[in-house]
């Protein structure tokens, strides 16, 4: 089951979800999750949050997308973002926030 990774609240299927995605900085890598969704510290929030890690050869991979963290609603996704963007050690890049 999917959950928010800001508020952790599980994100039933036929809900819309947000997602939020990013390229790790230079020399981050979490290539042994390829595909998967896995947890990722935040220093900044004190905790570890999920977040799907894109597949080696995925769309979102060639399009330069590390990772995608996923979100219950878009007030979610904008406080994720503003904690992500402090997070230059593990994150070089922040995309905007999609519905899917």
């Amino acid at each position: 089951m999917l959950r928010c990774a800001w508020c952790m609240k599980k994100i039933k299927e036929e809900k819309q979800v947000y997602s939020l995605s990013v390229k790790f900085a230079e020399g981050k890598e979490i290539s042994d999750e390829d595909g998967r969704i896995t947890h990722i510290r935040l220093e900044s929030r004190n905790t570890s949050v999920p977040m799907i890690v894109t597949g080696r050869n995925s769309e979102a991979k060639l399009k330069g997308i590390d990772g995608v963290f996923p979100f219950c609603s878009e007030k979610c996704g904008k406080k994720m973002k503003d904690i992500v963007s402090r997070e230059l050690a593990t994150f070089e890049a922040v995309k905007d926030i999609y519905i899917k």
